[in-house]
């Protein structure tokens, strides 16, 4: 090994803890094209190895790192790799330092992830009737009203709530058991006063 390469085995030997066991960092010295310094070795390569890539002409090396890149291991798994030139004083390459990482561990919880927070949008909503979210779909049905009219709830006066009420009930949702409970404390108004409302359009 080229003696201006010893100081990048602390760095490779640190990247192979840190993303131990899925990463395996392989050094190349580009004089010799050989292998002289590996981490986590998953590729079954061993030191003195030569490269695997026939690089002609090192000096015509105009990139400092080349990727990400996919290649396919000697097992078949797949592989994520970035390779990075390294240089002398002069500018001139003298290794490469090649990182591999295994993608099949991440692949497999995105795969299983994908499958846990999968939501079938074909499959109807239950009734509001039968939902546990009637309160967040009153709620809903609320903001709605209040967009179309560019108020606050706050804002509200008692014309806009006897309107507001009005609407929920075409919304329809006096079908749900509790709901005039609820806009008593939403709207900060009596039952009373709800019902009267009501039935000036049920009378």
């Amino acid at each position: 090994m080229k003696k201006e390469l010893k100081p990048y085995i602390a760095l490779c030997d640190a990247i192979g803890k840190l993303f131990y066991p899925n990463v395996e960092v392989v050094m190349h010295d580009l004089t010799t094209k050989t292998l002289v310094h590996i981490v986590n070795a998953f590729s079954k390569r061993r030191m003195g190895d030569t490269m695997l890539s026939d690089i002609k002409d090192i000096t015509a090396l105009k990139e400092d790192w080349v990727g990400p890149y996919d290649k396919i291991n000697y097992d078949g798994k797949r592989l994520r790799a970035v390779s990075i030139i390294l240089r002398d004083t002069h500018n001139v390459p003298i290794g490469m330092i090649c990182i591999n990482y295994n993608t099949e561990a991440i692949e497999s919880l995105f795969e299983s992830l994908k499958g846990f927070l999968h939501v079938d949008t074909s499959s109807p909503k239950p009734p509001v009737l039968f939902s546990q979210s009637w309160r967040e779909h009153t709620d809903e049905t609320i903001e709605k009203y209040l967009n179309t009219k560019n108020i606050s709830l706050s804002g509200l006066s008692s014309e806009d709530k006897k309107e507001l009420v009005l609407f929920l009930n075409s919304e329809g949702i006096f079908a749900i058991r509790n709901a005039v409970a609820y806009l008593c404390t939403v709207l900060n108004v009596s039952r009373a006063t709800i019902y009267n409302w009501l039935k000036t359009i049920r009378s």
